[in-house]
C-alpha cells in the first residue's frame, strides 16, 4: 500500500522516480523498489518522500490515515530496576564496562527511533505510550552517560596508570555531570554579563 500511494502521489505531481529521487536526496532505484513493493520504506526515508511531495507521511498509507503504531522496542537494560542495573555497573572493568555501553547506545538508538515513529503515527503528548517512552528514553541516557563515563574512566586508569575516581552508581555519575553542566552554565552566564 506505501509504495501504491507513493506512485499516485509522484504521478499526481508530475514528476518521474529520478525527480523524485533528487528532491528527496534518495535513490531512483530505492523509489522503485518501494513503488513495487519489493522493499519496505523506512521512516526517515518516508519522511524524505513526504517532505520532496508536499505531503504528510500518513499520505503513504492506504486510508489516508497515519502510519500503524510501532510496536514497543525490547529494552531490558534500560527496565532493569536502579539497584540491578547498578549492581550490573559495578561488576564491570574496562572491556565490559564498553561492552554494556554499546548495549545501552542500542536500546537508546531504539528508543529514539521508536519515539520518532510514535510521533510519525500521530500520536500526541498527552498520550501515555509517548509519556512511557519518553521516561525510558530519558533513563537510557542516565545509564548510557554513566556507562561511558565509567569506561572511560577504568581505560585511562588501565592505559595510561592514572587514578580517577571511578564509580559504582549511575547517580554518581549523572550527579557529577549535571554539577559540571551547571558550573559551566553560571560560568557562560557571568561571561556574557561581563561581554555585554
Amino acid at each position: 500500500m506505501v509504495g501504491d500511494n507513493l506512485r499516485r502521489l509522484r504521478k499526481e505531481r508530475g514528476l518521474k522516480q529520478d525527480e523524485l529521487a533528487k528532491a528527496a536526496r534518495s535513490s531512483q532505484q530505492t523509489i522503485s523498489e518501494i513503488e513495487n513493493g519489493h522493499r519496505g520504506a523506512r521512516t526517515g526515508t518516508l519522511e524524505k518522500l513526504a517532505g520532496a511531495l508536499g505531503v504528510p507521511v500518513g499520505a503513504f498509507f492506504a486510508d489516508g490515515g497515519k502510519p500503524p503504531v510501532p510496536p514497543r522496542p525490547r529494552t531490558p537494560l534500560t527496565d532493569e530496576p536502579h539497584a540491578a542495573f547498578d549492581e550490573r555497573f559495578a561488576a564491570t572493568d574496562a572491556a565490559s564496562a564498553d561492552a554494556l555501553r554499546k548495549r545501552v547506545d542500542v536500546e537508546f538508538g531504539a528508543l529514539q527511533e521508536y519515539i520518532r515513529r510514535l510521533k510519525a503515527a500521530g500520536i500526541g503528548g498527552d498520550d501515555l505510550r509517548l509519556k512511557q517512552a519518553q521516561r525510558r528514553l530519558g533513563e537510557a541516557k542516565r545509564r548510557l552517560h554513566a556507562v561511558t563515563s565509567r569506561a572511560t574512566d577504568l581505560a585511562l586508569n588501565a592505559e595510561f596508570g592514572r587514578a580517577r575516581e571511578v564509580h559504582d552508581t549511575v547517580a554518581a555519575y549523572v550527579g557529577a555531570a549535571q554539577e559540571v553542566a551547571e558550573m559551566l552554565a553560571a560560568e557562560n552566564t557571568e561571561a556574557r554579563a561581563g561581554v555585554i
